[in-house]
């Protein structure tokens, strides 16, 4: 079993390397954004996650696969973003999406009441963004899916301030659920490719998704949140 584990981690891993992105790290290396590569994190469709170093510190390299990702799926989130005009292939919308990434990260690091905690964007370049390790001593933080919280209630409540802020900054995670929340000591949202402004045509359709996933997730606790006054309390920002 662990052999034929080993042979789909270096099959993943050969589909990730092509020569584009091995000079993106080369780049990322020579601006000083990039020490050293290890093993991998996580792994999927759409995205590898690999443990590094920049100077002596700990962090995560996310590649984006140019072979596998779906283009129709990261089309509908990155038109209607103002921030973002024009691709002409694959590989350019891959490099955006990126970018994308790199952008909703950047709004939220640090920001408004530093409620909301997200990795903090290092550097990107084509398809490859660094950014800050979530873990300590090469291990990763656990996803909620895989660490349930002590206190649900609290926790979920601290989530839903999360939403709440990150909406007052501006943007619509998109993609959150027990899969994309880091359970360390408390909530860390992760994998914001999907997250658009405020002003996108499907931030409403995306944010009531994002609530209705949590909501769903905090049920087996027990706990039972109306989805509307969720969303009014989440869009009652001022």
């Amino acid at each position: 079993m662990k052999e034929r584990r080993d042979r789909d981690e270096r099959k993943i891993s050969e589909g990730v390397f092509d020569r584009s992105t091995l000079m993106s790290l080369y780049k990322l290396t020579t601006k000083g954004n990039l020490d050293q590569l290890d093993g991998i994190i996580a792994t999927g469709k759409e995205s590898n996650v690999y443990y590094g170093l920049l100077k002596n510190r700990e962090i995560a390299i996310k590649i984006y696969c140019i072979e596998t990702s779906d283009f129709k799926v990261m089309e509908k989130y990155v038109k209607g973003d103002r921030r973002f005009h024009g691709w002409r292939n694959r590989r350019q919308l891959i490099y955006t999406w990126a970018k994308k990434e790199f952008s909703n990260l950047n709004m939220i690091y640090g920001k408004a009441g530093g409620i909301t905690r997200c990795p903090e964007p290092i550097a990107v370049h084509n398809n490859v963004l660094v950014m800050e390790f979530i873990g300590e001593n090469t291990i990763a933080a656990p996803k909620l899916k895989n660490m349930p919280p002590e206190n649900p209630k609290k926790y979920f409540n601290e989530i839903i301030k999360c939403i709440r802020e990150i909406y007052s900054i501006g943007i619509v995670h998109g993609d959150l659920s027990e899969y994309n929340i880091l359970n360390y000591n408390s909530p860390v949202f992760i994998d914001f490719s999907m997250g658009v402004l405020l002003d996108h045509p499907l931030a409403d359709e995306l944010l009531k998704r994002d609530i209705k996933n949590i909501l769903n997730y905090f049920r087996k606790f027990g706990i039972e949140e109306d989805e509307g006054d969720v969303l009014n309390f989440v869009k009652s920002t001022s």
